[in-house]
C-alpha cells in the first residue's frame, strides 16, 4: 500500500488518515461508523456484543481471560511486559493483517490532529459520541460512538459516554489498561480502567 493514501479500504475495512495514522472508520466487529461492535477486555482477542453481556460474559476480574486465583497471569510484574502482543490484540484477530490497536501515544496524536465536538444524533442517526474533525483537512472525520462500558453484568453509559481501549497498560500499575474515555464535557486521550471492563476497540492501519 503506498504511504500516501489518506482514505481508502484495506481487508474490507475502511479508513482514514489523520495525523500520519491511519484509522478505521468503524469499531471492531462493526458495519458502521454508528455501531458498538463488540466489547472486550483489555488484552482479550474474543468481543462480546451488548446482548451478550452478562449472559455469555461478565466484565469482571473472575471472568478475565489473564487473571487466575487473585494474581494477573500476564502483563504483570513477572513478564513486565506493558504493551500487548500481537497475539492479544483485538483489532489484529477480527480485522486481520496491517491492523492492530493503537497505542496510547497514538489516541494522543490523534488528539493534537483534530477538532472535536460532541453530538447527540451523529448524521441524524441517533446516536451520540464525539466527532473529530482533520485541523488541516475539514473533509476528513472520524466518529466514537457513546456506546458506554461494560462492568459486571451490564453496558453502561450508552449514549453519555464511551472508552477505547489501547494497546498500552498504565505503567507500573498491572490492574489498568489504557484508554480513550469521553463524555460530553470531556475528552481524556489517556485514561486507565480496569482491564476486566469491557470497551470496545478501533483499529489502525500500521502498513
Amino acid at each position: 500500500m503506498s504511504k500516501n493514501i489518506i482514505s481508502g479500504q484495506y481487508n474490507g475495512h475502511d479508513f482514514v488518515e489523520i495525523g500520519g495514522i491511519k484509522w478505521s472508520t468503524c469499531n471492531v466487529g462493526a458495519d458502521k461508523s454508528t455501531d458498538a461492535g463488540l466489547y472486550f477486555q483489555w488484552g482479550d482477542r474474543k468481543g462480546y456484543t451488548a446482548d451478550e453481556v452478562g449472559k455469555v460474559k461478565r466484565f469482571n476480574s473472575q471472568h478475565y481471560k489473564h487473571h487466575n486465583n487473585k494474581r494477573y497471569t500476564k502483563y504483570n510484574e513477572f513478564d513486565s511486559k506493558q504493551v500487548l502482543d500481537l497475539c492479544d490484540d483485538a483489532a489484529f484477530a477480527y480485522m486481520g493483517h496491517g491492523w492492530r490497536m493503537p497505542t496510547t501515544e497514538e489516541y494522543a496524536a490523534l488528539g493534537n490532529a483534530v477538532n472535536m465536538a460532541w453530538t447527540k444524533n451523529y448524521h441524524r442517526s441517533g446516536v451520540a459520541g464525539i466527532v473529530l474533525t482533520d485541523i488541516t483537512d475539514k473533509s476528513k472525520e472520524l466518529f466514537f460512538p457513546a456506546v458506554g462500558i461494560c462492568c459486571d453484568g451490564g453496558v453502561y453509559g450508552v449514549d453519555s459516554y464511551g472508552g477505547y481501549w489501547s494497546d498500552s497498560l498504565s505503567s507500573g500499575d498491572a490492574p489498568y489498561g489504557r484508554s480513550l474515555f469521553f463524555s460530553s464535557d470531556v475528552v481524556h486521550w489517556q485514561s486507565s480502567y480496569f482491564r476486566s471492563n469491557g470497551f470496545p476497540v478501533r483499529g489502525i492501519l500500521s502498513i
